[in-house]
């Protein structure tokens, strides 16, 4: 089936194709039928017949999103979602359902899903589902990439900052340029120029995996790429450019070289010194055709405005001094580049010390711009207003595995919440020597969240809980021990009457009226429903017979005084009630109390 038109040429759909989803589902025309509209919208689609299948594929292909049906063999949607929330809490499930069960929902709403659908499924809440998820993921991304890259920047100025301007400096900064990046490899070239316009490119050092597999100044081996001096290279890195993409983005000619090299993607960024082009970086990706983003180019150019002046001079001491002022500059410029991140950036150490602090999170913790970094503090004195770290700290838990991680926090002192990132640096020698902590406040889309789950189980017009809600907490109930428990039935007189004669917005207002009166009638603690068009009904916690009587009659008087909606109807109730002292029975005291508000009307009627 073809993708519907709504969604195939909008253009909100583009964040789909980022992400890659696991969609579960036992009954195999469902599953074609939805795989079809999914495939050409996402970046990839694995499916599943069952939820043990969906688990191995969910442990094997790490997708970003999870969409799954309750109702399946082997393992349920329900199951299968716990399950993954247990080992990623961070990775969103849609959970879709044959029908509205209300303790499925209210299962969902405790494993704080991201998403619960009905079939028939609506294809246009799926896809807003989807697209909202896309959405948060690639903020997600976007935190962790510039977490990554300020990580690896900022250690590649560190490292030619602090360096006696010597080899080891450049092998660094290569290797972190390298890896903030996530390239494959990286070459360093340098442009010699043989007569008048006229020049050669040298390939000088080089890092593959990791590993060091051409020494700077040693020469090059025999396996490693030589490539032409192009002429359109050199024209664009000499304005100060850089120069990127995946093969497909390269003029034939320069696919032929790529293709020689095996690089599927290739990155290149220019080094000045002293205002002069000196050669370039050059980033390979060997296994994808991809994008590099604004941010990895800026970056990784700003670690080659430090490497730039190392270039050609480290044995001479008096240029030294000068490299040192560039590296300055440059480091200058990386904290510039740090300051205009809107999300708060900090760099810790392995005691909880804050070495760097970007503009937003001085000003979101009052931090003096000036002070130094001995001066910042601990960070959680500035972030919490407390002596030590607070439980499930992301840094804590950093400095025991050396791992990345991430956590979503409520944060009392700034009254927000905060997803934050943690991710470690090290210094030369492997050690760990702290992270880089980036934390984005998240309390307007928690607000989001917090009402799309009050809309779940809330009627949208009386604002009283809906039916739904009503028959999870029925069945939460008869499976306690709480007792006893009463329950009111109460319908609204007069609601037909009222539409066929005043129209429906008449009877809106009278049902809004009634709902004012309930809350007005019963106790704040007690469950108000919105369960049919004109049908109510209220549960009583720990409410027996003798009690029930005195609530009952004091309702009634309170019903039979003059109430009136916006537009001066009157609101009257037929009202019921019953009381069971056993729990498991609560389903027949609703019915008791149904029939004792049908007559009720009748009696009503007779006055």
């Amino acid at each position: 089936m073809a993708v519907p038109q709504l969604y195939a040429d909008t253009p909100s759909l583009l964040e789909l194709r980022e992400i890659t989803v696991l969609f579960a589902e036992d009954d195999p025309s469902v599953r074609t039928h939805i795989s079809r509209m999914l495939s050409p919208v996402c970046g990839e689609l694995y499916t599943a017949e069952n939820g043990r299948v969906a688990l191995e594929l969910f442990r094997r292909k790490m997708p970003d999103l999870v969409l799954t049906d309750i109702s399946m063999p082997a393992m349920t949607g329900l199951d299968l979602a716990r399950q993954i929330k247990h080992e990623r809490p961070s990775v969103p499930v849609i959970i879709i359902s044959s029908h509205e069960n209300p303790e499925h929902l209210l299962q969902a709403i405790n494993l704080q899903l991201e998403g619960y659908l009905t079939k028939p499924l609506n294809i246009q809440k799926l896809f807003s589902n989807l697209q909202q998820q896309a959405l948060l993921l690639r903020a997600r991304r976007l935190a962790n990439q510039q977490s990554r890259l300020l990580s690896g920047v900022n250690m590649a100025i560190q490292y030619l900052l602090s360096a006696d301007a010597n080899q080891d400096a450049v092998d660094f900064a290569l290797q972190e340029m390298a890896k903030a990046a996530r390239a494959d490899k990286i070459f360093l070239y340098r442009y010699q120029e043989i007569m008048p316009d006229e020049r050669d490119l040298l390939l000088i050092s080089g890092f593959a995996g990791g590993e060091m597999v051409l020494r700077f100044l040693d020469g090059a081996e025999p396996d490693m790429p030589e490539l032409p001096c192009l002429d359109r290279w050199y024209s664009v890195l000499s304005q100060g450019k850089s120069i990127s993409g995946p093969r497909s983005a390269f003029p034939a000619e320069e696919r032929y070289i790529l293709d020689a090299m095996h690089v599927r993607s290739l990155l290149l960024t220019p080094i000045f010194e002293e205002g002069n082009l000196w050669g370039f970086a050059c980033l390979c990706d060997m296994q994808r055709e991809r994008p590099w983003s604004d941010a990895e180019t800026s970056m990784v150019m700003t670690a080659a405005r430090g490497l730039g002046s190392f270039m050609g001079r480290l044995k001479l001491e008096d240029e030294r001094r000068d490299a040192r002022k560039s590296l300055e500059l440059a480091n200058v410029q990386w904290r510039e580049t740090f300051d205009t991140i809107p999300d708060m950036v900090t760099v810790l150490d392995t005691s909880h010390q804050m070495v760097h602090v970007n503009k937003a999170a001085r000003e979101r913790m009052d931090i003096c711009e000036s002070g130094s970094g001995s001066l910042i503090g601990p960070c959680f004195q500035h972030l919490h207003g407390a002596s030590h770290p607070p439980e499930g700290c992301p840094h804590s838990l950093l400095l025991k595995d050396h791992k990345p991680h991430e956590a979503e926090v409520f944060i009392p002192k700034l009254n927000c919440y905060l997803h934050v990132t943690v991710n470690p640096t090290f210094d030369a020698d492997g050690n760990l020597v702290g992270s880089v902590h980036v934390a984005r406040d998240v309390t307007k889309r928690r607000e989001m969240e917090d009402k799309l789950r009050y809309l779940s189980t809330h009627d949208e017009m009386t604002k009283l809980y809906n039916r739904a809600f009503f028959e999870a907490e029925i069945e939460q109930l008869e499976k306690g021990r709480f007792a006893p428990l009463s329950v009111v039935i109460a319908d609204l007189d007069g609601l037909k009457e009222a539409n066929d004669s005043f129209g429906h917005d008449a009877g809106d207002g009278l049902i809004r009226a009634a709902a004012d009166l309930l809350r007005e009638i019963f106790r704040a603690g007690d469950v108000i429903a919105r369960i049919g068009g004109d049908e109510f009904a209220v549960i009583l916690k720990g409410v027996g017979e003798e009690l029930l009587e005195t609530i009952m009659l004091r309702a009634r008087q309170i019903a039979d005084e003059d109430h009136l909606s916006e537009d001066g109807l009157k609101v009257s109730f037929s009202m019921g009630s019953a009381t069971t002292a056993s729990p498991s029975r609560l389903q027949d005291a609703i019915k008791a109390a149904d029939m004792a508000m049908y007559q009720d009307k009748r009696a009503r009627k007779l006055k």
